[in-house]
């Protein structure tokens, strides 16, 4: 993508989220978003097909792309640390993204996302073979740990986010790292009876 259009790209983001700030999604129009940035109209459509469109381009570049050159090279815990501060770094636009609703709705572009970058993770590092039981196939792994960022993210956004990242990232990671068996004996004292 070259300079110019990145540009321009950014300029509409910016001018979307400013007007988050005092109109809901559902009423802010291609033509407010282009007036904001001191555009025209047709100056949007060459680079989103609608605002929802623009709405997952900004999630994808200020929080998906950070996040997945850290994936790359093996940082995961890391890459997940990123990704939540950038959205604590945007907590406004966020908190309010998170309430977009519909055949469209901020859950669904969050979960596309990861969808896209856990199945780019599996391509890069493991080679499957064609013999591996059907709940462990790329497809199937990736939809299942989307959820699980997915849940995660939403939640810490409908609730206003009123814990850090850094808060967030920790229970993210015990809870992929931990058994659910381990949770409920750790819940429910059954560690500490049994020692």
């Amino acid at each position: 993508m070259n300079q110019k259009t990145q540009m321009t790209k950014q300029i509409l983001a910016e001018s979307l989220k400013k007007l988050m700030l005092h109109h809901s999604f559902e009423k802010i129009t291609i033509k407010d978003i282009t007036d904001a940035a001191g555009f025209i109209r047709p100056t949007f459509y060459n680079h989103f097909k609608d605002k929802y469109d623009l709405v997952e381009w900004i999630f994808t570049e200020e929080i998906i792309r950070p996040g997945e050159q850290l994936f790359d090279v093996g940082l995961f815990r890391e890459g997940i640390r990123l990704m939540l501060a950038n959205m604590e770094k945007e907590k406004d636009f966020y908190v309010r993204a998170v309430k977009i609703q519909g055949q469209n709705s901020f859950r669904e572009i969050v979960f596309h996302a990861f969808v896209t970058l856990i199945q780019k993770v599996f391509a890069k590092r493991t080679p499957f073979p064609e013999t591996v039981p059907h709940f462990f196939r790329p497809e199937i792994l990736a939809e299942y740990y989307a959820n699980a960022e997915t849940f995660l993210l939403m939640k810490w956004l409908e609730s206003g986010m009123p814990i850090s990242a850094e808060e967030v990232e920790k229970a993210h990671w015990s809870l992929i790292t931990v058994s659910f068996e381990d949770v409920v004996k750790e819940v429910s004292g059954e560690e500490k009876e049994n020692r």
